[in-house]
């Protein structure tokens, strides 16, 4: 406010100048030494003699109303600056005019410029959450894209343990929420009649849903709650644990073939390793294509890596990019090949009836409870790179960290090692679903223990459709909703240190907490969601982990970690990751 104050000044002329400063001054807004205006004015314009000590403005302006806490000072002050500006040259008097009309926009109105949609709703009594408004005007925090999670437990820890409170950023007054019921009452407003949250799928370009990730799946159904709840059941047919367990030996296959990879080489980066595992899960099972050749399987792993970087950028849905700029884009020409691969699979299903696949439970999924309810062809396009994107980029980053964290814990791979050798003398070396279920205790909790301290990344969004009262406070319309996994996490009350340490990767990393009911993480544990949007998927992704980090424990006599963890540097996506990727060297067990 300063700084505009000063322009305006410097762009006014000498008596506009005078005029200026007592107006700023009379609504206590600032300060303008008298040197000041010497300097801007004519010795003529100016009776030293009418100059109080200690530096205080001409008498001309004490005469003015001086209460900064009130408007009543407004009205004079703008009569004081209007009769000084009428008695400026003609030309200037419009130019002037509208610059002081800025100043005090700016004063009088700061948060509602700067912050737009941050006020109060007038029609509730009830506050809002405590917390700061303000960062770069219009954009609000830019320093949390550099770790975002880390960054709100810090505000977080300023709010002496309230679990809802407000900021501003993408450009939105935001209520942080964290806490298990909090983030419920929250999700299960949506699809209310009179009113509550909604999806947020408004980004950027209007049209960019549908490019990057089809209006018809069940992410983007916003407005009718019993088609969102059609899609769930049509879509889940193909994510039951039956229809997992089935696809066990396809996920088996990938794991061999990806701790093959590791062996061969030196030394490996293992997001490289696990996104090539994950997307040959999505073409192998997810899709069910057949893929002959490396370079046909090259080509759909380099389309599904260009199509998930643009999901992950941020900027890219936060502006409004014109739509001849974004079908430049990568992204959108690998989302296009990517799209005719499953419509070609498609045709084959329906030409030669089903097989084993996901993307084929879902292609003759019928409801149960109305026998002619199916998906539509779009249906099935849009909800299999849904499944993509969440089997692919959040089960991948979290097998990243996975390896970090064992490799920083050796007693944790001795232990894995150990329970893998019992399971497979006694049930063989054919991994089922019932076997990593029920007879893998501390693989469950090594997988559960990464995803507790670094789930996804900020946490998931809800417009407010209409003022909300939560806990005491309201979160009023056009406020977003963000519910925080994270937070959530950090203030388990079974896992909670107060310095910290329980989220630390180095001191908390502890998948033994998972093997007793006295020590085991709460309800208030999150990874996947929470209400009408609970990830669906969730079977097939832990399954997927579960089996890799098995069949590696299988084949490895150990791994070393040459990623310097003594100076980790990460980088922000849908899940937060090392910025190498976590180097490994591994060394089979007949080495």
């Amino acid at each position: 406010i300063t700084f505009v104050a000063v322009l305006c000044l410097l762009a006014l002329s000498d008596h506009g100048a005078r005029v200026a400063a007592s107006f700023v001054s009379s609504t206590g807004r600032t300060h303008v030494p008298p040197r000041t205006l010497r300097r801007k004015c004519p010795p003529s314009a100016i009776d030293s003699s009418h100059h109080p000590p200690h530096g205080r403005l001409p008498e001309a302006s004490s005469t003015l109303p001086r209460s900064p806490s009130s408007l009543a000072s407004v009205p004079a002050a703008m009569t004081t600056a209007a009769s000084g500006l009428l008695r400026s040259p003609p030309a200037s008097v419009v130019f002037k005019a509208m610059i002081v009309g800025l100043v005090l926009l700016v004063v009088t109105n700061r948060s509602r410029v700067f912050y737009p949609g941050s006020a109060a709703d007038a029609a509730y009594d009830e506050p809002l959450p405590p917390g700061d408004i303000g960062g770069c005007p219009w954009l609000g925090s830019v320093t949390m894209f550099g770790g975002m999670n880390k960054y709100l437990s810090k505000r977080a820890s300023r709010m002496r343990g309230e679990r809802i409170w407000k900021m501003f950023g993408f450009g939105k007054p935001l209520a942080i929420i964290s806490g298990s019921d909090h983030i419920r009452k929250l999700l299960n407003r949506e699809f209310e009649e009179d009113g509550g949250v909604s999806q947020v799928t408004d980004f950027g370009s209007g049209d960019l849903v549908d490019i990057f990730f089809g209006s018809e799946s069940m992410t983007f159904e916003t407005s009718n709650a019993k088609k969102h709840h059609l899609l769930q059941r049509l879509v889940g047919q193909a994510l039951t644990p039956e229809s997992v367990a089935r696809g066990m030996p396809s996920l088996q296959r990938c794991a061999e073939g990806s701790v093959s990879e590791m062996l061969a080489s030196k030394t490996v980066v293992m997001e490289d390793v696990l996104k090539r595992f994950t997307v040959n899960i999505a073409w192998r099972q997810i899709i069910g294509l057949n893929l002959k050749g490396d370079d046909d399987i090259s080509a759909f792993r380099s389309a599904v890596a260009a199509w998930m970087k643009g999901v992950a950028n941020y900027f890219l849905f936060l502006i409004p990019w014109p739509m001849w700029l974004i079908r430049t884009n990568p992204s959108f020409k690998a989302k296009a090949y990517l799209n005719r691969k499953i419509e070609e699979r498609i045709d084959e299903l329906e030409a030669k009836g089903p097989d084993g696949s996901t993307m084929s439970a879902m292609v003759f999924a019928t409801d149960k409870e109305d026998g002619s309810a199916t998906l539509s062809r779009q249906q099935v396009i849009d909800n299999t790179f849904l499944l993509i994107l969440a089997g692919s980029e959040t089960s991948s980053n979290t097998l990243v960290n996975a390896m970090l964290l064992i490799g920083m814990h050796p007693d944790c791979w001795d232990k894995l090692v150990s329970e893998q050798e019992e399971v497979a003398a006694k049930h063989g070396v054919e991994l089922t679903k019932d076997v990593i279920d029920k007879d893998c205790p501390y693989l469950n909790g090594v997988v559960k223990e990464t995803m507790r301290l670094l789930p996804i990344s900020f946490g998931g969004v809800r417009e407010l459709d209409e003022t909300l009262v939560l806990e005491g406070y309201q979160i009023p319309k056009g406020y977003w909703g963000t519910y925080s996994a994270f937070l959530t996490h950090e203030q388990d009350s079974k896992t909670y240190l107060e310095d910290g340490s329980h989220m630390d990767i180095r001191t908390g990393f502890k998948p033994e907490r998972w093997l007793d009911e006295e020590t085991r993480p709460t309800t208030e544990f999150i990874p996947f969601g929470a209400g009408h949007r609970f990830c669906l998927g969730h079977t097939l992704a832990m399954a997927e982990m579960k089996t890799f980090i098995a069949i590696m424990a299988r084949r490895l006599r150990n791994f070393d970690l040459i990623t310097n963890t003594d100076k980790l540097k990460w980088k922000e996506g849908v899940i937060i990751t090392p910025k190498d990727g976590v180097v490994v060297a591994a060394h089979g067990k007949e080495d």
